[in-house]
C-alpha cells in the first residue's frame, strides 16, 4: 500500500468511526413513523424474505415516503415453482401491507391482503384493461421472529474493511462525506417468517427461514448506479448477507455473516469482476468472499426465477431473484437483488 492510499484509507476510516459513534435507538427505530411534515424525499420501509429448504419463497415490503405513495411489493414462489407477484405496486394514501412492532429487536407482525397474478411481472396501466386477465386475492397473516441482533450497518461495520476498498478507488472526500451524511438508517437482521397464506382459497403453511431489513429517512436513488444485494440463508441457520453499490463515490462493499449468535464482517469480494451482472441477473454464477475472520467462502448462485419490482422513483428497476446457492458445499436458498438506475447505466 502506498504512503497515499495509507493516508486515504486512514481519512475514510476515521471519518467513518465518527458517524459509528452516533447513537442508534433500537427502540426509537423500530416504531418510527413518517410524521406528516416530514421532507418529501424521506422513506419509510419494512421488508421481509423467507425461503424454505423445499423451494417455497415470499417477498413482502413496503414502503412509505413523504409523498403520500406507498410502495407495495408482494411475490410468491410455491413448492410447483409457480409464481405470483401483487396486481399494485404503487399506491397513493392506502397500502395492501400492513406492520407492527410487537417487540423491538425480536418480534413483527405482517399482513399482506389484495391481489396477486401468476407470473413476475406486475403489468403497466393493468387496471385500465382487465379483460384476459385473473386476478387471485391473496391474504397471508404471519409474524416474524428474530434469530439474531439488528446489523445496523453505519455503525456494526468494519470501518477499517470498508476504508481499504474505498481508498483504493478515485474518489474524493468531499463527495465521500456528502454520500455517507445522506444515508437512511439501514438494518437487518435474520429470523424465522411463519405464518397462513390464503391463495384465491387454497391456504398454506409458512413456516421459514427468514430476513428483514428496514429503512428510513432520506431517500436519494440518484446517486446510486447500481446496488447487487444477497441475501443467503443456509441449511445449518448461518446468514449472509453482501451488498456491492455502485455509486457517485465508487464501488462500497459491506456485509456479514452469522450464525449461532455470532456476527463476522465482509472483509472484501476478491475479484468483484466475477459477479457477471449488468442489466440482468444470470442462471447462474460464483464469487469468493472473504470475511474478517480469515475464512474465505466459494458462493456459487443459481437464479430460480425472477420478480421485477418498481419504487415510487422514474427510472428505477429492481430484480428479486429467488435463487439457490452452494456456500462451500452448504446448502442455501435466498434473495439475489440488482437494482439499477436506468438514467445512469443508459
Amino acid at each position: 500500500m502506498s504512503i497515499k492510499t495509507f493516508l486515504k484509507t486512514q481519512a475514510i476510516k476515521a471519518f467513518l468511526n465518527k458517524n459509528k459513534k452516533k447513537p442508534f435507538d433500537e427502540n426509537y427505530a423500530e416504531f418510527y413513523t413518517l410524521s406528516e411534515d416530514a421532507p418529501i424525499n424521506y422513506n419509510n420501509s419494512y421488508y421481509f424474505t423467507g425461503h424454505s429448504k423445499d423451494g417455497q419463497s415470499i417477498i413482502i415490503r413496503l414502503g412509505e415516503r413523504a409523498s403520500g405513495n406507498n410502495e407495495i411489493w408482494f411475490a410468491y414462489r410455491d413448492l410447483l415453482d409457480n409464481d405470483f407477484i401483487c396486481a399494485h405496486q404503487v399506491l397513493t394514501n392506502q397500502t395492501l401491507i400492513e406492520t407492527a412492532c410487537l417487540q423491538a429487536g425480536e418480534k413483527w407482525k405482517i399482513q399482506y391482503s389484495g391481489g396477486v397474478l401468476q407470473g413476475v411481472r406486475t403489468p403497466e396501466n393493468l387496471w385500465n384493461n382487465l379483460k384476459g386477465t385473473r386476478v387471485i386475492p391473496a391474504v397471508f397473516d404471519g409474524e416474524f421472529t428474530a434469530s439474531n441482533k439488528i446489523f445496523e450497518f453505519s455503525k456494526h461495520i468494519n470501518t477499517k474493511a470498508v476504508a481499504k476498498i474505498l481508498a483504493a478507488q478515485q474518489l474524493d472526500m468531499p463527495k465521500l462525506i456528502s454520500f455517507f451524511n445522506n444515508q437512511q438508517v439501514f438494518y437487518e437482521q435474520a429470523g424465522r417468517l411463519q405464518g397462513v397464506l390464503n391463495l384465491g382459497g387454497k391456504k398454506t403453511e409458512i413456516d421459514m427461514p427468514a430476513i428483514r431489513n428496514r429503512a428510513y429517512g432520506i431517500k436519494d436513488l440518484s446517486k446510486i448506479k447500481k446496488h447487487i444485494g444477497f441475501y443467503i440463508l443456509t441449511e445449518n441457520n448461518q446468514t449472509i448477507s453482501i451488498h456491492l453499490i455502485n455509486c457517485q463515490i465508487g464501488q462500497v462493499q459491506i456485509g456479514y455473516k452469522s450464525s449461532d449468535g455470532k456476527t463476522v464482517c465482509l472483509d472484501r469480494i476478491i475479484s468483484s469482476d466475477q459477479i457477471p451482472i449488468k442489466d440482468i441477473i444470470p442462471i447462474s454464477f460464483e464469487f469468493l468472499a472473504k470475511f474478517l475472520d480469515g475464512k474465505k467462502l466459494v458462493i456459487k448462485c443459481q437464479k430460480e426465477t425472477e420478480f421485477e419490482f418498481s419504487y415510487d422513483d422514474d427510472g428505477y428497476i429492481v430484480l428479486q431473484s429467488a435463487a439457490k446457492f452452494d456456500i462451500n458445499g452448504a446448502k442455501a436458498r435466498g434473495i439475489i437483488h440488482l437494482g439499477r438506475n436506468i438514467a445512469l447505466n443508459g
